[in-house]
């Protein structure tokens, strides 16, 4: 059994808020974490802004994605077809395509203001 693999048996909730919540927040804090240990060491502040828009950059695509890549790992389990990762232009176009255009909507603006 992979890593990835483990954490998504191990996040998989029965409510959908919370098996996306959790795994967000896991990145979060491993990516503050490893952040913080050169800041630490170094005692600077130098990354402190880096490693937030990472964060943000990085939480985001996964609250977006997380379905579908839980979707894969199903289906390769079952041996069956993967499903196609979902388009965020087809979102955005009212194709839906697996994500919500509001959710995308939301997301790419936080995805602007964090590369600012």
């Amino acid at each position: 059994m992979t890593l990835l693999h483990s954490l998504l048996h191990a996040t998989n909730f029965s409510r959908p808020f919370l098996s996306t919540l959790v795994p967000s927040i896991g990145l979060a804090y491993t990516i503050q974490g490893l952040v913080a240990i050169p800041s630490i060491v170094a005692q600077t502040e130098r990354f402190y802004d880096l490693s937030g828009s990472v964060t943000y950059i990085s939480c985001t695509a996964l609250s977006l994605y997380l379905p579908t890549i839980r979707a894969r790992f199903a289906a390769a389990a079952a041996g069956s077809a993967k499903p196609a990762w979902p388009s965020v232009l087809a979102a955005l176009a009212g194709n839906g395509g697996g994500l919500n255009w509001r959710q995308v909507a939301l997301s790419a603006a936080v995805s602007f203001w964090a590369t600012r």
